[in-house]
C-alpha cells in the first residue's frame, strides 16, 4: 500500500490554493468554504483573478483556471504564482474529464507541495454510466482525494489531512470509468452555429418579452412596486410631515426619484433570471463554441461571446472578463466595444423615455438592446488589428441548478438594490439639493436654482436632438456616474415627463451610444489602461452625439 504519511498541523498559517482546469468548480467550492458570493458561470474565464478570504483561522485562495504550469495566459500566470505560495494544493478536477486533467494535477505534484484532490460533478458522471473507486484513485496517484461535502472537507483540512509519500501499482482504469464519453444530443445542437445562434436570440427574445410586454411579470410587478412606493409609501410619509422642505426631499427628492429606479426590480430580476439560466446551462459556453468563426469574421474570438453576453448584465463586469485574454490587442478591441451593448442600468432609461409613447414598449426596447449588439460588432469589425485564437474549456450542456439559479439572482438583486439605496440616492439628494436652492441658499423653484443656472449651459449640445428643457439636458448627462441616474433624475425634476417621439428615439438612442459609467470606465482604466480608456470614451462621447443628432433628423 502506501509508505509514509505527513500531516499540516500549523494550520494559524496555513494558506490554501483552489487550483484546476478552468469550469472544474473552484469558485463554488471556494464559496461553500468561505460563506462567500464570487460570481460562478458553467463557462471558462469566470475568475480572472485571484480572491483570497480567510476563514476558520485558514486562509483559501481561489485561483484562475489553468491547464498547464506553464503560462498560457494572464489568468494562468496569476494563478501559476499563487501555486508558488500555497502551503496547501486543493486540486479540483472535473470527474468527467478527469484523464485529461490529470496532467495539470501530476504537475502540482511536481511542486513538491502538499496536494489534496476534490472532486467535482460526480453526479453528473454517474448519469452517464461512470464510476469513480476514491481509494484507488488516491493509491494510483499517491494524494488524499475527496468527494465530500465542502464543510466536511473544511473540516478535514482544519483538523490536519494526512499525505501519502508514495503510489502503489494500482492501474488508472481500476479506479476510474468515464461512462458512455461522446457529447449528447443537446451538445450538439448547441455546438452548430446556426442553431446556436437562433436559440441565443430566441431566448434574447424571450427575456425581453417577460419583462418588457404590458400582460406579462415584469412590466405587472413593475407597475404595482412603483404604486407601492412611489404613490401609497408617498402619500402616507406626505401626510406625517409638516415642513415643506422635508416633504420635497422625502417625496420629490427619494421617492420620486430613487423609488422610482427601484421599482424596475421586477424587471431586472427578469433579465438577470434568463442571463444566469443562459450562464449556468452552459449555452453561453456552448454559443461560445459554436460562434468562434463567426466571431472571427468580424476581428474576435467566439470567446469575446462571454464578454459581450455578460454585457447585457454589466459592462464593469463584462470589462473584467477580457483579463484572460491572450494578446492585448484581443482584449482592448473588446473593452472598446463592450460599451454598445445595452447594459442592466440602460433598461430603466429606455423604459421611462419610451413605455409614455408605447402601450406595448416591447418590439422598440428589443431593437434597442439588438442594435447596441450589432454595433458592437459593426465596431469591431472596423478596427485594425490582430486576430486572437480561442482556447476555452467546453462544457456540457445541462439542466441548471435551480438552488444555484436562486442564488446568483438573489446576489444580482441584492446588488442593484444596495446600489439604488446608496450611490443613486445620494445622487438624488444631491440633484435635489442643486435643483431646490438658489446660490445664496434660499428655498427656490426649480427654473430658479443653481441646477438650472449651471444645466442651462449644457442645453445646446441637445438642440439637435430637439431638447431645449435644461433638465432633460442634466438628466441625460448624469449617466456617466450610473446609468440608473437618467432615470431617477428624469423622475425626480419632470413628474410631467413627455416627449415626442423623435425626441424620445433621439434620447434613447444618445444612452444607448452614450459611453460607460464610472464603475465601468474604471475598470477599463485597471484591465487597459488610462490613454486608451480616455480615447475610447471621447470617440464613444462623440459618436453618441451624431448618432442621436442623424436619429433626430430621421423624425423632422
Amino acid at each position: 500500500m502506501l509508505a509514509k504519511t505527513s500531516q499540516i498541523s500549523d494550520m494559524g498559517k496555513l494558506r490554501v490554493v483552489l487550483a484546476g482546469n478552468p469550469n472544474a468548480g473552484k469558485t463554488t467550492l471556494f464559496n461553500a468554504l468561505t460563506k462567500s458570493n464570487l460570481r460562478t458561470g458553467n463557462f471558462h474565464g469566470v475568475t480572472t483573478s485571484a480572491a483570497q478570504k480567510t476563514y476558520g483561522g485558514v486562509t483559501y485562495v481561489d485561483s484562475p483556471g489553468l491547464y498547464a504550469m506553464n503560462a498560457y495566459s494572464m489568468e494562468e500566470t496569476c494563478a501559476a504564482g499563487e501555486i508558488a505560495n500555497a502551503d496547501l494544493i486543493i486540486n479540483v478536477a472535473d470527474a468527467l474529464t478527469l484523464q485529461s486533467g490529470l496532467n495539470l494535477t501530476r504537475r502540482l505534484i511536481e511542486t513538491g507541495k502538499p496536494v489534496i484532490m476534490y472532486l467535482t460533478k460526480l453526479n453528473q458522471l454517474k448519469r452517464r454510466g461512470g464510476k469513480v473507486d476514491v481509494e484507488k484513485l488516491s493509491l494510483y496517484l499517491g494524494i488524499p482525494v475527496f468527494v465530500c461535502t465542502p464543510k466536511q472537507l473544511k473540516r478535514q483540512i482544519e483538523s490536519g489531512v494526512k499525505f501519502n509519500s508514495q503510489k502503489s501499482g494500482v492501474a488508472f482504469s481500476e479506479a476510474y470509468s468515464a461512462g458512455r464519453e461522446g457529447i449528447s444530443r443537446a451538445d450538439k445542437l448547441f455546438y452548430n452555429r446556426f442553431f446556436a445562434l437562433f436559440f441565443f436570440i430566441t431566448a434574447i427574445a424571450l427575456m425581453f418579452f417577460f419583462a418588457f410586454h404590458p400582460l406579462m411579470p415584469g412590466a405587472l410587478l413593475k407597475g404595482l412596486t412603483e404604486s407601492l412606493i412611489v404613490d401609497k409609501f408617498g402619500r402616507f410619509l406626505t401626510s406625517r410631515m409638516q415642513n415643506e422642505i422635508l416633504i420635497s426631499l422625502t417625496c420629490e427628492g427619494i421617492l420620486s426619484g430613487a423609488g422610482a429606479v427601484l421599482s424596475f426590480v421586477p424587471q431586472l430580476a427578469v433579465l438577470y433570471l434568463f442571463l444566469t439560466l443562459l450562464d449556468e446551462s452552459g449555452i453561453t459556453s456552448a454559443l461560445a463554441f459554436a460562434t468562434d468563426g463567426l466571431f472571427e469574421k468580424v476581428n474576435l474570438s467566439g470567446r469575446a461571446a462571454f464578454s459581450l453576453v455578460s454585457g447585457f448584465g454589466c459592462t464593469a463586469a463584462a470589462i473584467m472578463t477580457t483579463r484572460g485574454y491572450s494578446t492585448e490587442n484581443a482584449q482592448k478591441r473588446t473593452i472598446a466595444v463592450l460599451p454598445f451593448i445595452p447594459c442592466g442600468a440602460k433598461l430603466p432609461v429606455f423604459l421611462t423615455f419610451l413605455s409614455p409613447l408605447f402601450a406595448n414598449p416591447f418590439p422598440v426596447i428589443t431593437l434597442f438592446y439588438f442594435a447596441g449588439l450589432f454595433l458592437s460588432l459593426l465596431f469591431s469589425f472596423l478596427i485594425k488589428g490582430k486576430k486572437e485564437g480561442m482556447l476555452s474549456e467546453v462544457t456540457p450542456v445541462i439542466f441548471p441548478a435551480l438552488d444555484t439559479v436562486a442564488k446568483k439572482l438573489y446576489f444580482y438583486i441584492k446588488g442593484f438594490i444596495i446600489k439604488v439605496a446608496g450611490v443613486i440616492t445620494l445622487f438624488c439628494i444631491i440633484s435635489w439639493f442643486l435643483s431646490h436652492f438658489s446660490f445664496t441658499f434660499q428655498f427656490v423653484p426649480a427654473d430658479k436654482s443653481m441646477l438650472a443656472h449651471i444645466s442651462r449651459i449644457l442645453v445646446p449640445l441637445f438642440y439637435p436632438m430637439g431638447i431645449n428643457d435644461w433638465r432633460l439636458a442634466y438628466s441625460a448627462l448624469c449617466g456617466f456616474i450610473a446609468k440608473e441616474n437618467v432615470a431617477a433624475t428624469v423622475s425626480m425634476l419632470i413628474p410631467e415627463f413627455a416627449l415626442g417621439i423623435g425626441e424620445a428615439i433621439s434620447l434613447s438612442t444618445f444612452i444607448l451610444l452614450s459611453p460607460a459609467c464610472i464603475s465601468a470606465l474604471s475598470a477599463s482604466c485597471k484591465e487597459a489602461g488610462l490613454k486608451f480608456t480616455v480615447k475610447c470614451f471621447i470617440i464613444q462621447l462623440i459618436i453618441s452625439f451624431i448618432g442621436a443628432y442623424a436619429v433626430h433628423l430621421l423624425f423632422l
